[in-house]
């Protein structure tokens, strides 16, 4: 059976969906990157996806696996004050470094192509409470709190009109969180542009 959960990014509430053209292209969204190695496993299991489940698979350029975050918003054009709001409500978190375990694939059905990801709950409550704080101070600087009641913490690997089952890993693949990045996804430009990254503190 097929999970049918939400897409990247897709955090804010069900009104402010609504509201969004299907032309809108432009996303700023806070994330956690994966480090050299986990991103080397990433690669590895993209490739092994598309050699022997989904050969026509559109594969995610390296530059861009990450696991989302937080939604800070959605529009044909990020305003420069969402952006100024989000640069300070990442300054303003105080959260502790912790690891995200992924120990299977599953699929995203989504309306057009489907997204193949990583998925697991290793530090997903931990990963939680940093997406509510995060939301917590956009609110607090007047911006909308894009709260995902459903939090699924996912890196997407490909995207894919087929489907597959949910696979479970081998080994799964550990990301350490140890810094949390801002980016924006303009509308036409292959990467994402980095706008902030700060640091979580080491425990004890």
């Amino acid at each position: 059976m097929h999970e049918n959960l939400q897409a990247s990014f897709d955090f804010a509430s069900p009104k402010a969906r609504q509201q969004l053209s299907r032309f809108a292209r432009e996303s700023l969204f806070f994330a956690i990157l994966p480090d050299r190695q986990s991103l080397d496993e990433c690669v590895a299991i993209q490739q092994w996806l598309q050699q022997d489940y989904l050969p026509l698979a559109s594969l995610r350029p390296p530059s861009v696996v990450h696991v989302s975050l937080y939604c800070v918003g959605k529009s044909v054009l990020i305003p420069e004050t969402m952006v100024a709001a989000a640069r300070r409500a990442g300054a303003a978190i105080e959260a502790c470094q912790f690891e995200l375990a992924f120990n299977h694939v599953i699929t995203f059905l989504l309306p057009q192509n489907n997204a193949i990801v990583l998925a697991g709950n290793g530090g997903r409550e931990l990963l939680r409470q940093l997406h509510v704080q995060i939301a917590i101070e956009m609110q607090r600087l007047g911006e909308d709190a894009n709260l995902n009641p459903n939090f699924q913490p996912h890196a997407t690997l490909l995207y894919d009109k087929d489907v597959v089952p949910r696979i479970a890993l081998q080994k799964p693949v550990v990301i350490a969180a140890r810094e949390f990045v801002l980016l924006h996804n303009r509308r036409g430009q292959a990467g994402y542009e980095e706008l902030g990254r700060w640091p979580l503190h080491a425990r004890g």
